[in-house]
Order: C-alpha cells, then structure tokens, then sequence
C-alpha cells in the first residue's frame, strides 16, 4: 500500500462506489493535486457514511478491509490518513455514527479507533 497511490488504490479496490467518488469529487472541486488528506475527508469519509447508513454491506466489508490494510500497514503516513482523517472524522460524526461504524472495523482498525477516542476524551477533559 503506497502513500501516493492511496485513493486510486482505494477506488479501484471499490468501483460500486465510483459513481459516488465521482459526485463528490465535482462538488469539492477534487483533483489529483488535492492531498490525500483532503481526499479522504470530503470524498471517502462522505462515502463511509453513506455505505453504512444504508447498510450496503458488501461495500461495507470492502472498506473496511481496507481500512485494515491501512491500520497494519508499514507506512506511517497511511497510518496517519487513517488515524487523523479516517477515523477522526468518524469520530467527529458523533457517538452513535461511530458506534455503528465500529461494528465493521477489524482488530488493528478498533485498535487505532479507540487510541483516537482516548485523545479526544482527553483533550475534551484536559
């Protein structure tokens, strides 16, 4: 899993959603000089919602596989788009979206949720 690849990686490891890349590629005015964290945030987060809000479950075990491949991933900066895009926007979202969110996530993925669930408690408390 290569850092600059990331999204094409990710696209082509879920083309149901290609439409849906599409949409809200053109609605926040994405292209490939956009970060990947800028990427991740208004195009994959969006479509990690939308998936689990409808319950379209083969999707849904997709990304989530994916997410697993970045959560063990060798590269620090796959791990930090998970970390620091991924999973805090989910966060982000409230306790009840994360809740339903976590039902899908692997081992090593709930591993990095939860460390980004204990700095947000910290940091709210702190």
């Amino acid at each position: 899993m290569k850092y600059d690849e990331l999204y094409k990686t990710f696209k082509e490891g879920i083309p149901e959603g290609y439409s849906f890349f599409e949409i809200k590629e053109k609605e926040n005015l994405i292209n490939e000089t956009d970060g990947i964290h800028i990427v991740f945030g208004m195009v994959i987060v969006p479509y990690i919602l939308h998936i689990v809000q409808n319950n379209k479950l083969h999707e849904i075990n997709k990304v989530f596989s994916f997410l697993e491949n970045m959560a063990i991933c060798e590269d620090i900066k796959v791990k930090e788009v998970l970390d620091f895009t991924v999973l805090e926007q989910l966060a982000d979202e409230g306790h009840d979206i994360l809740r339903q969110c976590k039902r899908y996530m692997e081992v090593n993925t709930l591993k990095h949720c939860e460390e980004v669930e204990k700095y947000f408690l910290y940091h709210q408390i702190g």
